[in-house]
């Protein structure tokens, strides 16, 4: 009897149905989304919006390679507009969408309040600007890749120390919760074991609430020496050139969720001399943070940030996780993540720790003729 022509038949059929099950052949594969969330709009977004184009230059390089084994990632991009109740709001959006991760949020007070109520969800949080202590040392669906904001305040204090600044007036507001306090809470208590002291302490619900003229001479009453604006960039250049339009003289610290480039662009003049902190040394010359920074200009024409900086580190050590399987579960990245525990970054190398906390040093600057240097 003749075989040969339904055996071809039978081998002609599977030939044609395995193209179609073939990945990356006629069947589109299905895409991977990460969310980002953070404050995208409004005065106080230019922590965000940077961090966000880090991830973005992330992923860009990510899929151009091949993604994870053919198939892209996809960002879901959402809002938190500087309100908690609203981040809650997203956050709540990404569980009901299945996202597995999400990087951000980049403001402590968008996440605190809500944090018992995340940690429990099947969810896995990535931020890269986030430094409130009340999230230290705790086992949970959050990782940082910034130190906390006792390691700000002790080269703070440390800088203060150095330059004989022992009377201080300290500003900050209301919102971001989590990182104000904790910040006021540590640089004080820094500040009095070195025998200095906060002789003055201003406490404002928003920027439209500061009467300047009585600010400038409530200083000059208190003969404050320095003074430590706990604030973002906008707020830090609005309250700064009001004072040195008020003839204030004191020496002006501010932390690192100022250093943007906002800043600088609305600080103007007024901003010279003032002592920041900063994470990255943009004038560092390794080869990928250089490659890195030019591509962030060429794109989005503007100076890189440390949040755009630790943003690409966020994504990128997601995406060594995603590599490492056996799947994309937010309790198997996470502990990906961690096993991996040493961290190559662009602008100095870095540690998660078995929490899912960051270590790395902090660094002071000095802005002069509209210019970041390193002082310490």
């Amino acid at each position: 009897m003749n075989y040969s022509k339904p055996i071809l038949l039978i081998i002609g059929a599977i030939f044609i149905s395995s193209i179609f099950f073939l990945p990356g052949c006629n069947q589109k594969q299905e895409v991977i989304k990460i969310g980002v969330v953070g404050t995208m709009t409004g005065m106080n977004s230019d922590l965000s919006v940077s961090g966000r184009r880090g991830v973005e230059l992330a992923v860009e390089e990510f899929n151009d390679a091949g993604g994870l084994g053919g198939r892209k990632i996809e960002l879901v991009v959402k809002d938190d507009k500087y309100d908690a109740a609203i981040a809650l709001q997203v956050d709540k959006e990404f569980i009901e969408e299945k996202i597995p991760v999400v990087i951000g949020h980049y403001t402590s007070g968008m996440m605190v309040d809500s944090f018992e109520y995340l940690k429990k969800k099947d969810i896995l949080f990535l931020s890269p600007t986030m430094s409130a202590d009340s999230l230290l040392g705790i086992d949970d669906n959050f990782i940082r890749y910034i130190g906390t904001t006792f390691e700000q305040t002790s080269i703070i204090a440390d800088t203060a120390s150095k330059n004989n600044h022992k009377r201080f007036a300290v500003i900050y507001n209301l919102e971001n919760t989590g990182f104000n306090d904790a910040f006021f809470t540590n640089f004080k208590k820094l500040l009095e074991e070195d025998h200095g002291e906060v002789i003055l302490k201003k406490i404002y619900p928003s920027i439209d609430d500061i009467n300047y003229s009585s600010l400038s001479k409530e200083l000059e009453v208190a003969k404050a020496d320095a003074v430590l604006l706990i604030a973002g960039a906008a707020d830090n250049a609005q309250i700064t050139q009001q004072l040195w339009k008020n003839g204030n003289k004191a020496q002006i610290y501010a932390p690192l969720w100022s250093n943007t480039v906002d800043l600088m662009i609305k600080g103007g003049a007024a901003i010279e001399g003032m002592l920041i902190v900063g994470a990255i040394d943009t004038n560092g010359d390794a080869p990928d943070f250089v490659r890195l920074k030019q591509k962030f200009f060429d794109k989005y024409g503007e100076n890189i940030t440390f949040s755009a900086v630790f943003s690409y580190e966020a994504t990128t050590s997601l995406f060594k996780a995603m590599k490492m399987g056996p799947d994309l579960k937010p309790s198997t990245l996470k502990n990906n993540i961690i096993s991996i525990g040493d961290y190559q970054g662009l602008n100095g190398n870095f540690q998660i720790d078995k929490f899912g906390d960051n270590i790395r040093k902090y660094m002071i600057f000095r802005i002069y003729n509209g210019q970041q240097r390193r002082v310490d």
